[in-house]
């Protein structure tokens, strides 16, 4: 089987759950003895050094997105530059097309880049699966500079015409999907234009290899806590800031992305609650100085305060075997259970993530409890199941 895939970011230039299970996926294909091409953003990241690849995979970083990385915000350029990028990103997938010659071509996520990629893939007839770890095909159409422009105005559609490039959203009639939690398929069945009849529910996993499962263990408690993933208001980080003062002998390590505007309101909200000396921030550089992050902590907290579509953070940390507080919000729900592999606490409620940590810092026996439990979890959830889960869906629409 040769897949194309398309994604806008993909590792390591960008560690999120999203690019890190997709990256997982392609490696199990490439072991599987598939061919695959990655066509992704050209966006990197700086200081960060390109992965080692499998002979039979090949990744062009080639895209340009609709995405402003310095406001973190969509763009809206002119007319001419509209046109350029369009131009090059749908050169650049003609191009793919025409040398790679798929037999199926993977969409794991259009929201920064063009869409108008997935029509012309259509056009030719060519079948389609779409992974879906979140819902951003209910939304994120509208990011795209280029298709918007026509969706407002069809009537300007023969300009497109006239410049050889395809104007119009894809209809994705006749896809293959899957979901990553119910949570998602029922957000997209709500809310998206596109429909997905008879989609399966296929779960992300922590993969073991960049965290091999821990066998949980007993570790002296030294108040040190962990905050893994993007620093954002929605992620619940403020109110995990809030709850500092309440656990007067905890340190908290902030680790992930965050805007300067996000980072900086989040400091000044420590300095106001007398905790900046016990708040330190800081960025994975690979998912191997995650893991180690993981293993120094005593204590992992989720706080997420939005419909999580799924939330890898959790199980990671179960791998890992430290204890994890969180939320339970969205699809994260979906696997985390109150008082067997975590404790839950109040989605914003400051007070009651203090109470959850003291809970399982003064008792052993719950901490070995939910650290067990978690371990049984991430035993069960791993990349391997998920991505053979993707590689079926791939292989029905190929053999069809």
């Amino acid at each position: 089987m040769r897949v194309l895939t398309i994604i806008h970011l993909y590792p390591p230039h960008h560690l999120g759950g999203y690019e890190v299970a997709c990256r997982g996926a392609m490696e199990h294909f490439c072991a599987e003895g598939h061919d695959v091409m990655v066509l992704c953003s050209d966006w990197r990241a700086d200081g960060v050094a390109e992965d080692p690849l499998p002979g039979n995979l090949e990744v062009r970083r080639q895209l340009r997105g609709w995405w402003d990385w310095a406001t973190w915000g969509p763009t809206s350029p002119r007319l001419p530059e509209r046109i350029a990028v369009e131009r090059h990103n749908q050169r650049a997938l003609r191009r793919a097309l025409a040398e790679f010659r798929p037999d199926v071509v993977s969409i794991w996520n259009l929201s920064m880049t063009s869409w108008a990629m997935a029509t012309l893939v259509e056009k030719q007839l060519i079948p389609i699966v779409l992974t879906f770890l979140d819902d951003w095909v209910s939304f994120s159409y509208v990011f795209d500079a280029w298709t918007r422009m026509f969706e407002r105005r069809p009537w300007a559609r023969p300009l497109g015409a006239l410049l050889g490039l395809e104007t119009r959203l894809p209809t994705f009639r006749g896809a293959t999907a899957t979901n990553a939690s119910r949570m998602i398929e029922d957000s997209i069945g709500r809310q998206s234009r596109f429909a997905f009849p008879g989609a399966e529910l296929v779960p992300i996993g922590v993969d073991t290899r960049d965290f091999p499962l821990t066998e949980p263990e007993n570790r002296p408690w030294s108040w040190r806590v962990l905050y893994a993933g993007r620093v954002v208001a929605e992620k619940g980080v403020p109110t995990l800031i809030k709850a500092m003062p309440s656990l007067p002998d905890a340190t908290l390590e902030v680790v992930g992305h965050a805007h300067p505007r996000e980072a900086e309101a989040m400091r000044g909200l420590a300095e106001r609650l007398g905790v900046r000396d016990r708040v330190s921030w800081g960025w994975a550089s690979s998912r191997a100085d995650l893991r180690e992050r993981y293993r120094g902590a005593d204590l992992v907290v989720f706080p997420s305060e939005w419909a999580e579509p799924f939330g890898i953070v959790p199980l990671e940390a179960m791998a890992c075997g430290v204890p994890v507080i969180a939320t339970g919000t969205g699809g994260s729900g979906e696997f985390l259970e109150d008082g067997v592999n975590c404790l839950l606490f109040t989605p914003g409620d400051p007070d009651d993530l203090a109470r959850a940590a003291r809970r399982v810092a003064s008792d052993a026996a719950l901490r070995n409890r939910i650290v067990t439990g978690g371990a049984a979890t991430a035993r069960e959830m791993t990349m391997a199941r998920f991505s053979e889960g993707v590689e079926t869906a791939h292989l029905a629409v190929v053999c069809a």
